[in-house]
C-alpha cells in the first residue's frame, strides 16, 4: 500500500470528492510504461501493440524492458516517455498551425522529451529553442536531442529573465513544480512532498513564466504544463498568468473516452490528467494566447545580420545536399541548418547570442575531416559514406566502444555502422584496423547488469 502524506490525501478529497478513493487506489497499480517513436526514423525492438490515443506514435508496452540493450534507443529511434506527458502531441495539433516560419522556445526543456514533440511538430522555417539553465540537465538535453538528430533546432541555457523581446511564436513552459504526479513512478516525490512545497512551486512557477512572457509574440501560444494536481501550481496560476499578461486561455476538446478533466476557474480553463481516469501518470495542461494590444518593447538592437553561409567546397562532400543547408560562421564542429530556417535562426540569435546549433557536421584536423556524431543521427552524412549493418551483438559491442566484431571491409575511411537500418554511430577503418568514434561518455557500459 501506497505511504501518501495525510495532507496531501485531504487536499486530493477535496479537490476529487467521490473519485478520491479510486484516484488513491490507482497509485497502488504499476506505472504503465511507454515509448515515443521517432517522427522520422522510429524503431524499436518491442512489439508495439496498445497506442497512446493522443499521440500517433506512442506506444504502451507490456513490460518494462531493458532499454540499454536495445541499439536502437542508443540512437534515439525512440524515447522513454511517460504516456501523460504526450498530450502536448494532440494540443499542438488543435492549434491548427499555419505553415508560416515560426520559432518555438522550451523554456525547461531537460531532459527533452516534450522537445521531442515540439520537434515533431516543425515546419521547413520553423526553429527550436531547448533551453535549461541547469548545467549538469543541459548535458543530460543536449545528449537526448542529439541522439534523436534534430534539425533546425539549438540549445541554451539562459534565465527566463534574460527574455527581454518578444521573439517566440510558440513557448512551452513544462514548470518545475511539485511532482505529485509523479507519487507513483517516483518515491521521492512523496518523501519531498509538503504544503509548503507547493506553495514555493507556484511561487517559482509564477515568477518563470512573468519572465519568459516577454519572449512571446501578439498572437502567439504559451504551453503551461506541470505534473502537479494541487490547484495553486495549475488552474490558479492561469487565473494569474491571464490577468497579469493580457493573455487569454484557448480552449482544447479531447474525446470522453480519453478520460481528461476540465479544470475551470471563471474564464480560464485547464486539462487534468489523473492516474484513475488516464493510462499514464498525473499531468496538467493549459494553452494560453497572447492577445495584447499594446506595442512591443524591444531592449536589444533589431539591426539585421547574418551568422550563417554556404557550406563550404571542403564540406561539400561529407553533407548530404550541401546545396540546401548553411554552416554557422566561425562555429565549433560546423554546426549547421537547413537553409529554408536561417532567417528565424538569425532572429534567435539575435536574442540568444550563446546558443548553439544541435546539428553539427565535424571538423578538419589537418587535412583530414573528421564528422561528427551529431551529422550521423540526424542522418545527415553524404549517401557516399558506405554503411556497414551489423547484427545485434556487434551493435552493442559497437556501443561498448570495441571494434572486435566489426566486418571486414576493403578500402580505409569512414564508415557508418547500423544495425537494422538505425543508424548507431562512425568507425573508422585504417591501417591498423577499425577504430570505434562512438562518442566516449555515451557508450555502454555494465552490459551484463540486471
Amino acid at each position: 500500500m501506497i505511504n501518501l502524506p495525510p495532507e496531501f490525501i485531504q487536499r486530493m478529497q477535496a479537490q476529487l470528492g467521490n473519485e478520491a478513493e479510486e484516484f488513491i487506489n490507482a497509485l497502488d497499480r504499476p506505472s504503465p510504461t511507454s515509448i515515443r517513436l521517432h517522427h522520422l526514423k522510429g524503431r524499436s525492438s518491442f512489439e508495439l501493440n496498445e497506442k497512446v490515443k493522443w499521440c500517433d506514435t506512442g506506444y504502451y508496452l507490456e513490460t518494462r524492458p531493458l532499454f540499454y540493450l536495445d541499439p536502437h534507443w542508443h540512437a534515439g529511434a525512440y524515447y522513454v516517455q511517460e504516456a501523460s506527458s504526450m498530450i502536448l502531441d494532440d494540443v499542438i495539433r488543435q492549434l491548427k498551425l499555419d505553415d508560416q516560419p515560426r520559432i518555438w522556445l522550451d523554456v525547461c526543456a531537460s531532459p527533452g522529451g516534450k522537445t521531442g514533440i515540439l520537434a515533431k511538430h516543425l515546419g521547413p522555417g520553423d526553429v527550436l529553442v531547448a533551453n535549461e539553465i541547469v548545467g549538469q540537465r543541459r548535458t543530460i538535453l543536449r545528449e537526448n536531442l542529439t541522439r534523436a538528430g534534430f534539425l533546425n533546432t539549438f540549445i541554451s541555457g539562459e534565465p527566463a529573465s534574460s527574455f527581454t523581446d518578444p521573439f517566440a511564436d510558440i513557448l512551452l513552459i513544462d514548470a518545475p513544480c511539485a511532482g505529485e504526479g509523479m507519487m507513483r513512478k517516483e518515491p521521492e516525490a512523496i518523501r519531498q512532498w509538503a504544503p509548503s512545497l507547493v506553495q514555493s512551486c507556484s511561487l517559482m512557477q509564477k515568477q518563470i513564466v512573468s519572465d519568459a512572457v516577454n519572449a512571446l509574440k501578439v498572437d502567439g501560444f504559451l504551453i503551461y504544463s506541470t505534473c502537479s494536481y494541487s490547484m495553486e501550481e495549475n488552474i490558479q496560476n492561469v487565473a494569474y498568468f491571464c490577468e497579469k499578461h493580457q493573455l487569454t486561455c484557448v480552449p482544447l476538446l479531447f474525446p470522453d473516452d480519453w478520460g481528461i478533466s476540465t479544470l475551470q476557474q471563471g474564464d480560464y480553463v485547464g486539462y487534468q490528467l489523473y492516474p484513475h481516469k488516464v493510462k499514464g501518470e498525473g499531468l496538467f495542461i493549459s494553452v494560453l494566447q497572447n492577445t495584447s494590444t499594446e506595442e512591443p518593447k524591444y531592449r536589444k538592437s533589431r539591426k539585421p545580420f547574418n551568422l550563417f553561409e554556404s557550406v563550404p567546397d571542403w564540406m561539400a562532400p561529407h553533407i548530404n545536399t550541401p546545396e540546401s543547408r548553411r554552416v554557422r560562421k566561425n562555429s565549433l564542429q560546423n554546426q549547421f541548418l537547413t537553409a529554408g530556417a536561417e532567417a528565424k535562426a538569425n532572429e534567435v540569435l539575435m536574442n540568444i547570442p550563446r546558443a548553439e546549433c544541435l546539428a553539427e557536421a565535424g571538423e578538419l584536423k589537418g587535412r583530414d575531416f573528421v564528422p561528427s556524431h551529431a551529422l550521423v543521427m540526424a542522418g545527415a552524412q553524404h549517401l557516399d559514406y558506405a554503411i556497414v549493418p551489423v547484427d545485434l551483438s556487434a551493435a552493442l559491442d559497437f556501443l561498448e566502444r570495441t571494434t572486435t566484431s566489426l566486418p571486414s571491409v576493403i578500402n580505409r575511411g569512414w564508415y557508418v555502422i547500423s544495425f537494422e537500418e538505425t543508424l548507431l554511430g562512425w568507425a573508422k577503418y585504417t591501417a591498423q584496423g577499425w577504430k570505434n568514434h562512438y562518442p566516449m561518455n555515451w557508450r555502454l557500459r555494465d552490459r551484463n547488469k540486471k
